[in-house]
C-alpha cells in the first residue's frame, strides 16, 4: 500500500474539539462507574495479570502538507480474571513526546491507579501534532504507552509519519506499490517495512532521489525491474532514517529482516533472516547506475535470473559500504558491474554464490572493516549448497570475469587467510581473473586466474579515509584490455577519462 503525499487528511480543529470534548466526557462518565461499584471487590494479584489492546499500534498514517493532527482512540481490556489495578498509563517519552494522551477523560503524560473489573474495558485517546516542515523532526515519530499491571508492562506501539516526504509502507508484512511507480528526487522517500515491486512491473526512481529506510525494511523486486538512474552529482542514496549525527556512520540500520518460527533441539524459537536492503528476485533485468548504498544490513541481494541471457541486474559508477553483512550477495544470479567501489563490510563485501553468471571490470572491493574481528574473506565465489538432507548441490559457474579488478582488505597480513576465496567443487566451471590485484596463497596451477599480482599491497592514497585512488605510478597497477561485450564504460567512478586500450588501470579509479 503506498501512502503519497497527495492523500492528505487534517482535521478541522472543530472537529477535534469535538473530539477532545467528548473523549473527557465520556471518560469522566467511564470513571464514575469504575470508582463506585467496585470499592469493595478483591483485587487480582497474580502474576499471570494482563490487558489486551484493540490495535497492536496506532499509525497515524496521514501525510500533513501544513501543521496537522489527528486522534486515534485506544481501547485496553482486562483479560485477568478478577479486578485489577493499573499501576500506570504512561507514554514513555513523557512530557517530550510528539503524542498526546487522555486516558478515560484525565489528560497527561501519565495517568495511574485505576481500576478495571474483570472483561471491562477504558479508551486512550491520542493525539498527534506534526509539523512538516520542522526538519528536527525525524521522519518517522515514534513512542509507546506502557501499561503496566502487578508490575508486569505491556506496550501499544505509536507511530506518525514526521517531516515532509514521500512515504512508503506500513507496519508490518509487505506493501506492495502501485505498477510502474515513478520516484523523483522532489522530496525524499521513506519506508517502512517492506515494499515490493510486483512480477512484470516496474519501479523507477529518478537522480538526485534520497531514499531513507526504516530499520527492517527495504524494497523486494518479484520479477519485476528496478531502474536506478542516477547521474554524476545526482547519485541516488539508499540510507536509514535516523538523521542525527551519531548515525552517520552506524552499519545494520535498514535492510529485510523476515521473523520465523524454526525448530530446535528444545523446541520452536523465533529466529529473524536477513535479506538484501535491494532484494531482487528473478528479474529479468533491473539496472543501477550512480547510486550509493550506506548503513545498511545487507546492502543488495540477488536470487537467480530472470533470462537466460541477460544480466538480472546491471551496475555502473555504484558504492556500497559499511553493512554490518554483506555488501553485495548473490545466489545464482547474473550480475554485470563496472566502476564499482565495495567497502567496509562484517562480512564479504561481495559474496557470489550458487553458481551464476558474474562478469566486473574494474572494481575495487577493499574491506577494512574496524568494527569488531572479521572472519570472512573480501570476495567469495563458490558453485555449491547442502540439501537439507547433507547432500551436495553444484552449480558451475558460467562465462564469469574479473577483469581489472582489486580485491584486498586489512586481514591480508594474516596467516591462512585469503582476501579472494574461490570455493569450487564441480568441474565444469568456466571462471577468469585476469589482470586484477588480489590477496590470496598461491593458486598454483589454477587456468582461471591470469595475468594478476597476488600478494601485493595496493597503493591506496589514503585508506584511513577511504581513499581507493592508486598513487602509485608502476605499471604494475596497469590492467589488460577488456574485450567488446563486457561490462566497460570510458571514464572512471570519479567521471574521469580512462584509458582505453591495451592498459587501463586496476580498479574503480584511473590515474590521471
Amino acid at each position: 500500500m503506498l501512502h503519497p503525499l497527495e492523500t492528505t487528511a487534517s482535521h478541522p480543529s472543530s472537529w477535534r474539539a469535538t473530539c477532545w470534548t467528548l473523549a473527557l466526557l465520556t471518560g469522566a462518565l467511564g470513571l464514575l462507574t469504575l470508582v463506585s461499584g467496585c470499592q469493595g471487590d478483591k483485587l487480582y494479584l497474580g502474576a499471570d495479570a494482563r490487558v489486551s489492546f484493540s490495535q497492536d499500534t496506532l499509525w497515524f498514517d496521514t501525510v500533513f502538507t501544513s501543521i496537522g493532527s489527528a486522534t486515534q482512540a485506544l481501547r485496553i481490556v482486562n483479560e485477568s480474571p478478577g479486578r485489577i489495578r493499573l499501576e500506570d498509563i504512561t507514554l514513555e517519552d513523557g512530557v517530550q513526546s510528539e503524542f498526546r494522551m487522555n486516558v478515560d477523560g484525565i489528560p497527561g503524560a501519565s495517568v495511574s491507579n485505576l481500576f478495571l473489573d474483570e472483561g471491562d474495558s477504558l479508551y486512550v485517546f491520542v493525539e498527534v501534532t506534526v509539523d512538516p516542515e520542522d526538519v528536527n523532526l525525524p521522519f518517522i515519530v515514534k513512542d509507546r504507552i506502557r501499561v503496566t499491571v502487578n508490575g508486569f508492562s505491556q506496550y501499544a506501539q505509536l507511530l506518525a509519519w514526521g517531516q515532509d516526504a514521500f512515504f512508503h509502507g506500513a507496519p508490518g508484512g509487505l506493501s506492495t506499490l502501485p505498477c510502474n511507480d515513478v520516484w523523483t528526487s522532489e522530496r525524499p522517500h521513506v519506508i517502512y517495512g517492506v515494499v515490493g515491486v510486483a512480477p512484470n512491473c516496474n519501479l523507477t526512481i529518478e537522480a538526485g532521489s534520497r531514499v531513507h529506510i526504516h530499520a527492517g525494511g527495504g524494497i523486494y523486486v518479484d520479477r519485476g525491474i528496478l531502474e536506478v538512474n542516477g547521474e554524476a552529482g545526482q547519485e541516488v542514496i539508499f540510507e536509514g532514517d535516523r538523521l542525527e549525527a551519531e548515525y552517520a556512520d552506524v552499519p545494520g540500520q535498514w535492510g529485510i529482516q523476515v521473523d520465523t518460527l524454526i525448530q530446535t533441539e528444545v523446541g520452536v524459537a523465533q529466529a529473524s533472516i536477513l535479506g538484501g536492503g535491494l532484494w531482487l528476485y528473478s528479474s529479468p533485468g533491473s539496472s543501477m547506475r550512480h547510486a550509493i548504498l550506506r548503513n545498511g544490513t545487507i546492502g543488495i541481494q540477488v536470487d537467480s535470473t530472470g533470462t537466460a541471457g541477460g544480466a538480472a541486474l546491471n551496475m555502473e559508477n555504484c558504492v556500497v559500504h559499511n553493512m554490518s553483512g554483506i555488501g553485495l550477495l548473490a545466489q545464482g544470479a547474473h550480475i554485470d558491474g563496472t566502476n564499482l567501489l565495495m567497502y567496509d563490510c562484517a562480512q564479504a563485501c561481495a559474496a557470489l554464490t550458487l553458481g551464476g553468471r558474474y562478469r566486473f571490470t574494474h572494481s575495487t572491493f577493499a574491506n577494512y572493516w574496524s568494527d569488531g574481528t572479521r572472519t570472512t574473506p573480501t570476495v567469495l565465489i563458490n558453485d555449491h549448497y547442502e540439501d537439507f538432507n547433507g547432500n551436495l548441490q553444484i552449480r558451475p559457474l558460467v562465462e564469469t570475469q574479473f577483469l581489472n579488478c582489486i580485491m584486498w582488505g586489512n586481514n591480508a597480513g594474516l596467516e591462512d587467510f585469503d582476501e579472494l576465496v574461490v570455493d569450487l567443487e564441480g568441474d565444469d566451471n568456466d571462471l577468469l581473473i585476469r589482470g586484477c590485484a588480489v590477496e590470496m596463497d598461491d593458486v598454483g596451477p589454477a587456468e582461471w586466474i591470469e595475468e594478476s599480482s597476488l600478494d601485493a599491497a595496493p597503493p591506496f592514497a589514503d585508506v584511513f579515509n577511504r581513499d581507493f585512488h592508486i598513487l602509485s605510478g608502476n605499471s604494475q597497477w596497469n590492467g589488460v584490455g577488456v574485450p567488446a561485450g563486457l561490462p566497460f564504460l570510458a571514464t572512471d567512478l570519479d567521471g574521469l577519462p580512462r584509458v582505453v586500450g591495451s592498459a587501463p588501470d586496476k580498479g574503480c579509479y584511473e590515474r590521471q
